[in-house]
């Protein structure tokens, strides 16, 4: 505030500390150095959070003035919600946080790392329809943070809830699963069936997948095929961070078309119900009998690996959503602490003879991955690449791309006019991040705090 009113003043400031040097020149820039006051306004409105044939909630609305419906889930992680909210496996979902306090260290800004991939997010945009905390902190405290957490929901078009009992809500949705709710700013609150928007019905996936496929390069000389079901971020750089460029599809993409070129093949996590993605399933199932090479699906890509092989999947009671839920490895007899985030979940005594069940869950006994007893094919139901959460099994990418490796030599030999590396030219053309992926709410531009100041009939004079 001080430095502030010295600026505007026209009087040279005394600042020691990098971060002050940076709020002088964000300040300073800008064309003419005036800035206009530009903000996303808060709704602080009395909301009401509804559960279909439930309880009701009262409390204060601090996101974006707008009411939602969708299925409400909860999570228990304790950080992380910055990468939670934009995981896209939580499209159309009312997330509720267990933990207390929400937002005492902001949103950090959408910096890219050195492959161009979100360092904070997990894609894009806030992907969860709605959140629900007990408590919300208005001010936050972090080197990496930009803005609060009521600002980015409000400037993201997420409409958030704070003041409300969550316990109380959790043990409804423990005791009554999954269950349809509404979000509603002002006096009144949803009452019909009619203003329940029900997720599952619809192809979530299809909206968050990319419409078109794009490219992200890395140093190593491996070059693997995802399905992009809704990929996070997290995902990609554990496979170019080892050396795997990637080449990531449309959900539909027939891969087996094109799985060939390519040194093995990944399917991602994704939102909703993974009977909506029987053409990915179909495209799975010609892909194991026509690639030899390795296959391995994370979350949604475990589910449509399993149905492609010949499994059911189940929808699981109220699912599982935290950074710490043990599984047990049934190869070694070893139990991983994992990150998961998944409403459905597969049969294991419906799948076929050749395929093994591989970890188990030790809290609700559920199926948490399988593997072919002769081929290099594999899935886990939790998130291996664990953002947030813990990264006990973040092995398993490397014995994943181990296995790339091997078929590529493998094939090489057999081939040796086989491309050792992603053809130029595909690299050339191809978009370097998600196509056509932004979400039907409006989004409006992040404007930093440090360039917030009063607008002023005068050009600002920044002494030198």
């Amino acid at each position: 505030m001080f430095s502030r009113q010295m600026l505007l003043k026209g009087l040279k400031p005394t600042m020691r500390s990098a971060a002050a040097r940076r709020t002088l020149a964000s300040v300073a820039g800008g064309e003419g150095g005036v800035m206009q006051k530009i903000r996303t306004p808060i709704a602080n409105d009395r909301a009401t959070f509804t559960i279909r044939d439930g309880p009701v909630f009262h409390g204060k609305s601090f996101g974006a003035r707008n009411n939602i419906s969708g299925e409400a889930v909860f999570t228990t992680s304790l950080v992380g919600y910055p990468e939670s909210m934009t995981d896209p496996s939580y499209r159309g979902q009312i997330l509720v946080f267990t933990q207390p306090l929400i937002g005492n260290y902001g949103v950090p800004s959408s910096v890219r790392d050195e492959w161009g991939l979100y360092k904070y997010y997990e894609s894009p945009h806030i992907q969860a329809a709605a959140i629900v905390v007990a408590d919300v902190a208005e001010k936050y405290s972090h080197w990496t943070a930009v803005e609060s957490l009521g600002e980015w929901c409000a400037r993201e078009g997420v409409p958030a809830i704070t003041g409300v009992d969550t316990r109380a809500i959790v043990t409804y949705l423990r005791e009554q699963g999954s269950s349809l709710a509404r979000i509603t700013l002002g006096e009144e609150y949803a009452e019909q069936d009619e203003v329940f928007v029900d997720p599952e019905q619809i192809n979530l996936v299809a909206k968050v997948s990319t419409k078109a496929p794009f490219h992200v390069a890395s140093t190593g000389d491996l070059h693997v095929a995802v399905i992009d079901c809704g990929v996070k971020e997290n995902i990609i750089r554990s496979l170019v961070s080892r050396g795997a460029s990637v080449t990531c599809f449309p959900w539909d993409y027939p891969i087996h078309k094109a799985a060939h070129h390519f040194d093995g093949v990944f399917i991602s996590n994704g939102p909703g119900d993974p009977t909506h993605c029987r053409t990915t399933a179909s495209n799975l199932n010609k892909l194991i009998d026509t690639f030899p090479g390795p296959i391995m699906g994370i979350c949604l890509g475990h589910q449509l690996l399993a149905m492609a092989a010949g499994a059911k999947t189940v929808k699981l009671k109220y699912g599982n959503r935290a950074h710490n839920i043990p599984a047990l490895d049934l190869t070694t007899g070893r139990c991983h602490i994992t990150s998961q985030n998944h409403g459905y979940a597969i049969d294991a005594t419906t799948l076929p003879a050749d395929w093994a069940e591989y970890f188990v869950n030790l809290n609700d006994g559920s199926n948490e991955g399988m593997i072919h007893k002769t081929r290099p094919i594999m899935s886990t139901q939790f998130h291996p690449e664990a953002k947030g959460g813990p990264l006990d099994t973040s092995y398993l990418f490397d014995n994943y791309l181990q296995q790339c490796q091997a078929y590529k030599t493998e094939q090489s030999q057999l081939n040796p006019g086989r491309a050792g590396r992603p053809n130029p030219l595909l690299v050339d053309i191809l978009s370097k991040e998600r196509v056509g992926v932004a979400p039907e709410k409006k989004i409006k531009p992040f404007v930093p705090k440090a360039t917030v100041v009063e607008e002023v009939a005068e050009p600002i004079a920044v002494a030198a």
